[in-house]
């Protein structure tokens, strides 16, 4: 090969090489990629009325997912996909959503209590006290939800993203729109720097890699105080840890845990076993994987709705 065919061959490998990375740095959560399939089938999407959000499968009946995304007016969830506008994952439809109290100053998480049983699919470990023995700023977690894949918060998505972020501030203690409430280490900030969740992400799972596998140790909230772009700049997540016990009482049903140690009596450390809190109820049947594409295409547009009403929601 002659001189001048061979830097026109390199120049084509580089361009190549270039295109490719530069693709990569727009993946989608923002700053990750798609999930495969059959990845995190306990990644749930919540769809409501008013809009959608993420949830994790944490029994067989119950989701987890966050207080403000009652507001959605929750009736299906669907399991065991990576993008619920198309055909396939499991459906069924919700039973009563209950958000814990007053939510909007304390821990931002609600439960959903399906009508019937998710067939198929091992549901999610939660953490507990023990879980977060070394936990410190600088630990990684997975960021996992079907939110919106910009900075600017801005577009379209259905498909389910992941993406590995550090922990900034294991207690949430030091600004960025903690609750003072729920402080010290009723919820964590993570991610930034081009890596974070994004509106639609709300109540997704935050996964903690241990020893006995990857444990959900927390829900999306809300980005940080301060951040130039709707996403990106960081997110605050709740710690499911602390309401245990809880949830438990509030749905009738004991979830998975996680095994570092033996549960204390009573479950975790909030103890409050309090059932108040804004709920809604929606009656149905279990809907059969496989259901039209046209029904689940037509939810898309859901994912942007009611952004304006609360701007650093992760709705």
């Amino acid at each position: 090969m002659h001189l001048a065919d061979r830097v026109r061959v390199r120049a084509l490998v580089l361009l190549l090489v270039a295109s490719a990375t530069a693709h990569a740095g727009n993946a989608p959560v923002v700053g990750g990629t798609t999930v495969p399939a059959g990845k995190w089938p306990d990644a749930v999407a919540v769809i409501g009325a008013q809009g959608s959000c993420t949830g994790t499968l944490i029994a067989p009946t119950v989701v987890v997912t966050a207080g403000h995304c009652a507001e959605v007016n929750p009736s299906q969830i669907i399991a065991n996909t990576t993008d619920y506008a198309v055909q396939g994952g499991v459906h069924v439809n919700v039973r009563s959503v209950t958000s814990y109290p007053a939510w909007q100053s304390t821990y931002d998480l609600a439960v959903i209590v399906l009508a019937n049983p998710v067939a198929g699919i091992e549901p999610r470990a939660v953490g507990i006290d023990c879980t977060y023995d070394g936990f410190t700023s600088g630990s990684q977690v997975h960021l996992v939800g079907f939110g919106l894949i910009d900075e600017a918060g801005s577009g379209n998505n259905t498909a389910l993203h992941e993406a590995m972020a550090p922990v900034t501030d294991p207690t949430c203690t030091v600004g960025n729109g903690c609750q003072d409430s729920v402080a010290p280490g009723g919820e964590f900030v993570a991610g930034g720097s081009g890596t974070d969740s994004c509106f639609g992400d709300s109540g997704g799972p935050v996964y903690l890699d241990t020893p006995r596998g990857p444990v959900v140790i927390a829900a999306v909230s809300r980005g940080v105080n301060g951040a130039p772009t709707a996403c990106g700049g960081g997110g605050i997540y709740v710690r499911i840890d602390k309401l245990v016990p809880w949830i438990e009482t509030t749905t009738g049903v004991a979830i998975a845990k996680d095994k570092c140690a033996a549960q204390p009596a009573g479950g975790g450390s909030d103890g409050s076993g309090s059932n108040a809190g804004s709920s809604s109820d929606v009656d149905g049947d279990t809907v059969t994987a496989g259901c039209a594409a046209s029904n689940s295409q037509s939810l898309a547009p859901l994912a942007l709705i009611g952004l304006a009403l609360a701007r650093r929601r992760r709705r």
